[in-house]
C-alpha cells in the first residue's frame, strides 16, 4: 500500500470556508506522528496535521491518516499541504509558490509521543481541539 493513500476519514476544522482575501497571504504549519506498522521495517502508520492561518487570523486545520512505505513521507507531507491549500480556495500559482518554499523536515514537526486515539477527532490527543503552535504564526491575533 502506498503512503500517499489516505486511510480513514479526512478531518477538517475551519473557522471560515475560505479566506476572504486569498492574496493577503497565509501561513502554514504541519506536524506529524509516525510509527512502524505491525513491527515492519519499511511500513509505517502516519498521522498528518496541516494548519493554515489566513491574513485575518482565521484557522483552517486538516488531519489525515496514512499507511505505507516510509520512503515517501516527505512527498506525502508536501502533497497534503498542497491539497489543503487548494481545499480553501487558494490559486494554483500561489499554492505552487508556497509549497516550493516549504522545507519538509522532521525537526520541529515530528510529534515524538504517539498520543493518537482511533477516533474521528482532529486533536493530537484524541480531543476535538486543534493543536496550534502559536509561535509559528504572526497572523494569529
Amino acid at each position: 500500500m502506498g503512503l500517499e493513500k489516505i486511510i480513514g476519514n479526512t478531518l477538517i476544522r475551519c473557522q471560515r470556508n475560505e479566506p476572504a482575501n486569498t492574496l493577503g497571504g497565509v501561513e502554514i504549519d504541519y506536524y506529524f506522528m509516525a510509527s512502524r506498522f505491525a513491527g515492519s521495517k519499511t511500513e509505517i502508520s502516519m498521522s498528518i496535521w496541516t494548519v493554515i492561518v489566513d491574513c485575518d487570523g482565521f484557522i483552517y486545520a486538516m488531519r489525515t491518516e496514512h499507511l505505507g512505505r516510509y520512503e515517501k513521507w516527505q512527498e506525502v507531507l508536501a502533497h497534503r499541504i498542497k491539497v489543503h491549500l487548494y481545499s480553501i480556495g487558494m490559486d494554483n500559482i500561489v499554492v505552487m509558490r508556497l509549497v516550493r518554499d516549504i522545507e519538509i523536515q522532521k525537526e520541529g514537526h515530528l510529534i515524538p509521543n504517539n498520543t493518537r486515539c482511533a477516533s474521528d477527532r482532529i486533536g493530537i490527543d484524541g480531543s476535538d481541539e486543534v493543536y496550534i503552535r502559536r509561535s509559528k504564526f504572526s497572523y494569529i491575533k
